[in-house]
């Protein structure tokens, strides 16, 4: 599926589907393919990834199981992480990295959950980001 359109290619989950066609809708966000998942930047920042091992040639193991559901992956800052894994729905990611967060979809609700962060995640971009932007514009 090389050179699909990940705006328009099929999920083949309806989750997933309405996941895409919230952040879309997003002033500034798109949506591009990233190591087999749908990510979701507004402009630089990366916000979190669709992930579906079903649509992904490469299968990590970080990827979700075979049969398992996909999943959301949503960067956050500290802060917001911290009360992201404090909610029920909402573990740490798979994979390993700080500040990132895991929603798997399930239900609607935890679909409500994953785009509830995805939205902190739009609105404050973890700290790192912050001052490396700092840094540029202070010539550094």
């Amino acid at each position: 599926m090389s050179g699909t359109d990940w705006n328009i290619r099929p999920l083949n989950d309806e989750l997933g589907e309405v996941l895409r066609a919230e952040l879309l809708s997003w002033p500034g966000v798109v949506a591009k393919p990233m190591m087999g998942t749908l990510a979701f930047w507004r402009g630089k920042r990366m916000l979190g990834c669709y992930v579906n091992r079903e649509l992904s040639k490469r299968k990590p193991e970080w990827m979700n199981a075979p049969g398992a559901p996909a999943f959301v992956c949503v960067r956050l800052r500290k802060e917001d992480a911290e009360r992201a894994l404090r909610r029920e729905c909402v573990n740490p990611a798979s994979f390993g990295f700080r500040s990132w967060v895991e929603v798997a979809l399930v239900s609607r609700r935890h679909l409500e959950e994953a785009v509830r962060w995805l939205g902190v995640a739009y609105e404050h971009s973890p700290a790192r980001a912050k001052k490396k932007a700092v840094r540029r514009k202070a010539g550094k």
